[in-house]
């Protein structure tokens, strides 16, 4: 029959026409792409008149902070050359996140852009920038913003511990332990996870979270094993050694209480030890110093 033998042929008409659409927004995308680093470009140099060549001639943009409206390219040239005369030293860096398009001739980018200035703290928003295509160009119709306010870090209190970052190994004949050290998002926190081996057999692991306490002034640390021992310490730093003051409470119900200390003998190696170690008010013998490697990749 004729549509059999067509079948092929439409099969082939369609996978070309995907492959042809495919390429044309990529190559769209990478135009907007393009376009916002130049945008940004524009904007350090403080031209006024580039910047408006990116709008629409029937574009209008808002400004964020004021509300004040400027219509067409003209009164956003004007608009910016006042801002640039009032802040001569405003920078402006953008992360593109995506870009979308609503139909073949509209667009639609978002991400962050944060707006930079000497004398005051830097101003961070969550935009949507709107694009028509209008001959060969994409140009910007609108764009909308959202503050966007930057989380708060306690890194400034917690960067000395930044050289536990990384996977650690202390091993010998019988057992091998395997440390691994990592910042969150905000570097609020330092996260180490551990795992001990005996004769090849798994038997404990948990996690330790280090943090800077506001309150007290001082960084904390929560332990948690996976046999429901739990606790927490106090950490102070003494020459190129940590110091960390633990009270745990044992799976048992007992009470639990010692001094663990963390010396950094390399940018690859750092020593563990655990003195005063009491179980139930009966104290227990100390833990030599035991030497940790750094697991290069």
């Amino acid at each position: 029959m004729l549509w059999r033998a067509m079948l092929p042929m439409c099969t082939a008409c369609l996978l070309a026409f995907s492959s042809c659409s495919n390429t044309s927004s990529q190559s769209d995308e990478n135009a907007i792409r393009a376009k916002m680093e130049a945008y940004a470009k524009a904007f350090n140099a403080h031209d006024a008149k580039e910047i408006a060549s990116f709008w629409a001639k029937e574009a209008e943009y808002v400004t964020p902070q004021t509300g004040e409206t400027a219509k067409g390219r003209d009164e956003i040239a004007k608009l910016f050359e006042q801002t640039f005369e009032k802040k001569k030293d405003l920078n402006l860096d953008i992360t593109l996140d995506k870009v979308i398009f609503p139909s073949s001739d509209t667009a639609v980018a978002s991400g962050v852009a944060i707006v930079k200035s000497a004398d005051k703290e830097a101003h961070r928003s969550a935009f949507k920038a709107y694009y028509q295509k209008q001959g060969h160009q994409w140009l910007l119709t609108q764009v909308r913003e959202v503050d966007y306010d930057f989380a708060p870090s306690n890194y400034e209190h917690l960067k000395e511990l930044d050289w536990l970052i990384g996977d650690w190994m202390d091993e010998d004949e019988d057992s091998s332990v395997n440390t691994s050290y990592s910042w969150d998002k905000y570097k609020n926190f330092l996260t180490q996870q551990f795992s001990v081996q005996v004769e090849g057999r798994d038997d404990i692991e948990g996690r330790q979270i280090i943090a800077w306490d506001p309150v007290e002034n001082k960084i904390r640390s929560w332990l948690f094993d996976s046999d429901g021992t739990f606790g927490e310490g106090t950490w102070k730093k003494e020459d190129n050694k940590w110091v960390v003051e633990m009270a745990q409470t044992l799976s048992d119900g007992q009470k639990a209480s010692a001094i663990n200390v963390y010396t950094q003998t390399s940018p690859n190696s750092y020593t563990w030890e655990s003195t005063g170690r009491e179980v139930g008010g009966v104290m227990l013998p100390d833990i030599p110093a035991v030497e940790n490697k750094r697991i290069k990749e």
